[in-house]
């Protein structure tokens, strides 16, 4: 499946590229609309094929939406749309008015995976079910200076659960009662000092996070996300590095707010959420260098985390890692599409997605 995915992809890439060209096309004086298809890859759950369209400045107020949807070889779909007012992208390095963006999700995931809870859940064995999840967001965003940026999120979430098989770690009647429906908040600093944003090749960008729960739930959650881009060796080649670190606490924390390792942006090598625990924390490393072209990369990467119950616990010993290989393509500028595939003491894994994982 892994070699038939990614030969598939590969052809898929090049496609992509001339059909964005293709689709894009202006809008009265100063609008734009772009449309792309696409299909992504993660081996948990198999190929999405999907289409993905935007539409900027229509309304002549910097505005941005942003529609995707998408089908999954095991049955799965869903549909999002992201309404940014300015649009997101514009705002990197400028002082602007209070931003809005309005995000949401209606998605239904066949198969997912439970494996419980701590770095000692095991590989086999875990619970599987089907999911029809929905999720709305609210957020507000406003520049301190030109590289401190303050944002509020508000959310709401359900999630109903079907086709359960239990395995070793349960997914028990409370988890399911806490993960029904609720809602939180999140409030968030960010230092914002990279060159760009969708390719960065120099600055550090550190995001800082409180959430709370505000419904049906019971939970606080910290963290700090700090990256790092340089290009020591030459202007072309860039190294970056990321720690992460998150706690969260509460009587009553739904599983899709725990601290999480594994999938497309964390560790490659493993599963989508193999570990989940009230603390994580995680190292990246890349190392970002172009092929032939200055649009096509080649991506060598290394990982490691470890989760736990307090991240005071967590430690230097018995952290899990993977390793692995990307090719990374930009197409347009605007997008970053990649194809990355990890090995870790459980196998390998393979993730196309799109944007770079950090």
């Amino acid at each position: 499946m892994k070699k038939r995915a990614l030969a598939i992809i590969v052809v898929f890439f090049v496609f992509c590229f001339f059909v964005d060209l293709a689709l894009a096309f202006k809008v009265g004086q100063t609008g734009v609309v772009n449309g792309l298809p696409y299909t992504i890859y993660n081996s948990t759950y198999g190929l999405y094929y999907g289409v993905i369209g935007k539409g900027e400045n229509l309304l002549g107020r910097e505005e941005s939406l942003t529609l995707s949807a998408w089908l999954i070889t095991n049955g799965g779909k869903g549909t999002s749309f992201i309404f940014s007012l300015p649009d997101s992208s514009s705002r990197h390095g400028k002082m602007y008015p209070l931003a809005f963006d309005l995000n949401g999700m209606i998605a239904k995931t066949i198969f997912e995976r439970y494996y419980g809870l701590g770095s000692e859940s095991i590989k086999t064995g875990y619970t599987t079910f089907d999911n029809e999840h929905n999720k709305l967001s609210f957020q507000f965003s406003r520049p301190i200076s030109r590289k401190l940026l303050g944002e509020v999120d508000l959310f709401y979430a359900t999630n109903s659960y079907s086709n359960i098989v239990q395995g070793n770690s349960p997914l028990t009647q409370a988890i399911q009662d806490v993960a029904r429906e609720y809602a939180g908040a999140s409030v968030k600093l960010t230092v914002d000092g990279r060159d760009q944003v969708v390719n960065p090749h120099n600055g550090i960008y550190m995001i800082g996070n409180f959430d709370f729960s505000l419904r049906n739930c019971n939970y606080v959650k910290g963290g700090i996300d700090l990256r790092s881009y340089s290009t020591p060796f030459n202007s072309d080649q860039i190294f970056a590095s990321r720690l992460m670190l998150q706690q969260a606490a509460g009587d009553s924390v739904p599983i899709y707010e725990l601290p999480f390792l594994g999938g497309n942006d964390t560790m490659r090598g493993y599963t989508m959420n193999r570990w989940r625990d009230r603390a994580s924390a995680l190292v990246n490393l890349e190392y970002r260098f172009p092929l032939f072209q200055k649009w096509i990369q080649i991506v060598t990467f290394l990982e490691a985390g470890k989760v736990g119950s307090m991240l005071s616990d967590i430690g230097l010993n018995n952290w899990v890692s993977d390793y692995g290989l990307g090719l990374h393509l930009n197409l347009g500028g605007s997008i970053i599409v990649r194809g990355d595939l990890g090995y870790g003491k459980e196998g390998s894994n393979m993730y196309f997605f799109y944007n770079q994982a950090f």
